[in-house]
């Protein structure tokens, strides 16, 4: 027998072990959860049936944001050990989380055979699919989700805290280009009556006229990092007037913490990182005595959703950074721009529609760093006579509407390639594949998913593009803003919601009309003659360029925030009946990160 078929004796198993778990508690000490995953991957190849060390991975991948990593993790824990209700809880919460339906209704029943609770029989009856398969299937979800809510409103459902449903998420409602609000009104409803302790009410919220001096205003995320929240939240943290205003950044933990994280921290006059217990963090808020409290994106994830049922502040607010409307009654207004609203926009909120005049964007937005351009097509793997229609979209916002666009296009134009990038999950992919066989056979095999990508690459790729394909009912944001800035033309067909109407609101303010659909058809015949006719998509992206710094860095949307905040906060204090000194100033003496 040779050397390499001689087990190896089980004391230097163990012994090899040790040391690996010792090396990986030193990295984890020391703040380095990537190297603490390397070393428990070399701990696997030791033991690979040890469900604590596919646990322990699994952990450290999710904290590090890598769900793409811990879900399999955990799950393998499941299988080596059906019993482990820790790793199958983890898996439900986070296939409810990224709508991987199938799987989360498996670990639900699992977990609920396991350990029925109230917080498992509430996922069963609201999870929802991030990728929808057909509009048949859209309205089939959104009946059972109601369904569900009705027969969870009917029950005597009590739950003593929020930690167990913050797996539970009404997120991708919003794709469906549907006016949410009778639905997150009644969610809000179930909530409150499972859960009467969210309503609660700050002691200075109760107090008559507040406290003199600047007014107090907390931007409240998970997401101050490396996202797309940073990037529309950072300018107006940054730029806010200090004669009038002290700004707080609140960060909801567990979350990242990068380059980004230390940019807001440096924008702020006071940073905060919120207790990872929900009530703790809701003391922590009111022990500020904020006069405002602005919910970057209420809907992303959901411990900033139970903290909003709290009165924490005078004013409380919330914008476009999952722009729907959240159903909470404590929540006061929502704040968009006239240019993106429809004449009956009032009735799709729950909020109070404040609409800031005359702005392209919610966000004082930094023109984003633009790598060299161009790079050629092939650096992609497409040939020089390609003409490429990319969607840079995240695949949930891939509406089944869409499909009828892109089997136009690719009908159209026999030079094309559809361009999308792959999803964070392999089945996102595999299911939009299905759904584009069945919906036009022939033209999806000129549908093409590149890998995620860098930054600097995926600017690169909007550069290259000849057209940029804007996904209706739920437009790009930062995505439109980052093509408008290298010059790349957006075709874009606005709907009857705001979150489909954000690029054609760029483009009026930039006093272009090109890019702008009435109709599918138009849609297609827009995209089809800028890619295929090189002289007017040469003009056009020289409009663009020249145009374009009007939805950069713009002082009028820091002054229109500041007029609705200072706005809100007087019509809130005379209905109290009181007014306040808005201009001196005053210390602190809670422990903050200073500016």
């Amino acid at each position: 027998m040779s050397n390499s078929m001689i087990p190896e004796p089980i004391d230097t198993v163990q012994q090899r072990l040790a040391a690996i778990r010792d090396r990986a508690k030193a990295w984890h000490e020391q703040g380095n959860l990537a190297e603490a995953l390397k070393v428990h991957a070399e701990a696997l190849e030791l033991a690979p049936q040890a469900v604590n060390i596919w646990l322990s991975a699994a952990r450290l991948a999710h904290a590090m944001n890598l769900q793409e990593v811990s879900l399999p993790h955990f799950e393998q824990a499941a299988r080596l050990d059906p019993a482990c209700y820790a790793a199958v809880d983890s898996a439900r919460r986070i296939c409810i989380g990224v709508g991987l339906f199938e799987r989360a209704l498996h670990h639900s029943e699992r977990a609920y055979e396991l350990n029925p609770t109230e917080e498992t029989r509430i996922s069963l009856k609201l999870t929802v699919a991030s990728i929808a398969q057909s509009i048949d299937a859209i309205r089939e979800t959104r009946l059972r989700y109601e369904q569900g809510l009705d027969e969870l409103l009917a029950s005597p459902l009590r739950l003593d805290a929020p930690e167990g449903v913050l797996g539970i998420s009404a997120f991708f409602l919003a794709y469906h280009g549907e006016n949410d609000r009778r639905l997150q009104a009644k969610a809000a409803r179930l909530f409150l009556q499972a859960i009467p302790s969210l309503a609660m009410t700050a002691r200075h919220c109760l107090a008559g006229p507040r406290r003199p001096g600047k007014i107090r205003i907390g931007f409240i995320s998970r997401f101050f990092s490396s996202h797309s929240i940073f990037s529309t939240s950072r300018g107006l943290i940054d730029k806010l007037s200090r004669d009038r205003f002290e700004v707080f950044a609140l960060r909801i933990t567990p979350s990242r913490e990068d380059e980004a994280t230390a940019q807001i921290r440096a924008a702020a006059d006071h940073s905060l990182d919120l207790d990872m217990d929900i009530y703790r963090a809701r003391e922590q808020i009111a022990a500020l005595e904020l006069d405002i409290l602005f919910y970057q994106d209420i809907g992303m994830e959901t411990t900033s959703y139970f903290l909003a049922f709290a009165r924490l502040a005078s004013v409380q607010c919330v914008s476009f950074g999952h722009p729907n409307t959240t159903g909470i009654p404590t929540m006061d207004y929502f704040i968009s721009s006239d240019l993106f609203e429809t004449a009956d926009a009032a009735s799709h909120y729950s909020e109070k529609l404040y609409l800031l005049q005359d702005v392209p964007t919610l966000a004082y937005y930094y023109k984003p760093s633009i790598p060299a351009l161009p790079v050629s097509r092939e650096t992609f793997g497409f040939s020089a006579e390609t003409h490429l229609y990319v969607c840079p979209q995240t695949l949930y916002k891939l509406h089944p509407d869409f499909d009828e666009l892109l089997r136009g296009i690719l009908s159209r134009d026999p030079r094309a390639c559809v361009v999308l990038i792959a999803g964070q999950f392999e089945e996102f992919t595999l299911q939009l594949r299905e759904r584009f066989a069945r919906s036009m056979p022939a033209p999806a095999q000129r549908i093409v998913f590149l890998p995620r990508m860098a930054f600097d690459r995926f600017m690169q790729l909007l550069g290259t593009a000849d057209v940029i394909l804007d996904t209706p009912h739920f437009n790009g944001m930062n995505s439109s803003l980052q093509s408008f800035a290298v010059g790349t033309p957006v075709v874009t067909l606005p709907t009857a919601l705001q979150r489909g109407r954000h690029t054609q609101a760029m483009y009026r303010k930039m006093q272009i009309a090109d890019g702008i659909a009435t109709d599918p058809q138009h849609y297609i015949d827009i995209a089809v003659r800028i890619a295929t006719d090189r002289a007017y998509a040469q003009s056009l992206r020289e409009r663009i360029l020249s145009r374009n710094h009007v939805l950069f860095e713009d002082g009028r949307v820091v002054e229109e925030f500041e007029r609705f905040f200072m706005v809100a906060l007087r019509k809130t204090q005379g209905a109290l009946k009181a007014e306040s000194p808005v201009s001196m100033t005053y210390s602190v003496s809670f422990r903050t990160h200073g500016r």
